[in-house]
């Protein structure tokens, strides 16, 4: 599903290449908004999205990589959101590009692929032990976002940039494995439909990367069609999201590594993972 470490930049381009035909005629203009109902349809607005979106440098050259050995208790998704690593993706001599290495895309992957093997393990054993496990009762937008944020946090206000390890913040409202395997498939796709309702209307924060990222975690194989829909339009929100963290306006404050870091998440594991490779970050 993803790359191997063997990828080469032939393969990456040919990744990029466009293998099915549409019409360049095609009558009328394309609504992003609309939910393609035809092939030609959805083919047309993938084409139209990668078309609009910047280009990203990929780096192929491999590095050593750091590793330290951790007690840390969090979550296991927790790992692939910390500032300590920001220093991994990017190079001070390349102002411009923003290098996102095919290794570290690789990388990502191959853990995304590991929690979600432990995610649906825990829930199938949860489930063998409990006949009687209740689902989450959520219907409106505003019980979603208290089960995201709990109570202390205002429906829809500007999200602070939550640290990880801040606990006294976010210690009741993680997305621990036991909380996210009380969602039913259709809940975990409202959540995601909320979740990019509130990157665009609430701003960026890790504690909402840490529910995104879950929430991918937790949907399962096969994806239908409006599943992968959304799924798309989380990658094109993330991206839109690090444009603006990499290209500030004068008047706003630096922005921590981190938030960068989790839009390079998102941008590799639905691009590489779930095969939307039109939209991952690939070489030029």
């Amino acid at each position: 599903m993803y790359e191997s470490n063997d990828s080469s930049d032939d393969n990456d381009e040919s990744l990029s290449k466009q293998v099915l035909p549409t019409s360049d005629d095609a009558n009328g203009p394309i609504d992003l908004n609309k939910m393609p109902t035809t092939g030609e349809e959805y083919l047309r607005q993938v084409r139209f999205q990668a078309s609009q979106l910047p280009d990203f440098q990929t780096a192929t050259q491999r590095k050593k990589r750091n590793t330290t050995s951790s007690t840390s208790k969090n979550h296991a998704w927790h790992k692939l959101f910390p500032s300590t690593t920001a220093n991994t993706t990017t190079t001070s001599d390349i102002p411009i590009k923003h290098i996102v290495s095919i290794d570290w895309q690789n990388e990502q992957c191959k853990l995304f692929s590991d929690v979600r093997n432990d995610f649906f393990q825990m829930r199938d054993r949860l489930r063998i032990a409990n006949k009687k496990y209740k689902n989450a009762k959520l219907k409106t937008a505003n019980n979603y976002w208290k089960f995201c944020f709990g109570d202390d946090i205002p429906f829809q206000s500007p999200l602070p940039s939550l640290e990880i390890d801040d606990q006294q913040q976010t210690q009741n409202s993680l997305p621990t494995m036991t909380k996210m395997i009380t969602l039913t498939q259709p809940q975990l796709h409202d959540l995601l439909q909320h979740e990019i309702d509130w990157l665009k209307q609430c701003g960026c924060s890790i504690h909402l990367a840490l529910y995104t990222f879950a929430t991918l975690v937790a949907i399962e194989k096969p994806i239908n069609e409006d599943v992968m829909y959304t799924i798309r339009q989380t990658c094109l929100a993330w991206k839109q999201t690090r444009m603006r963290l990499i290209n500030p306006n004068d008047n706003e404050k630096p922005v921590d590594d981190s938030l960068i870091k989790s839009c390079d998440v998102f941008v590799c594991i639905i691009g590489r993972y779930f095969g939307q490779f039109d939209l991952a970050d690939t070489s030029d």
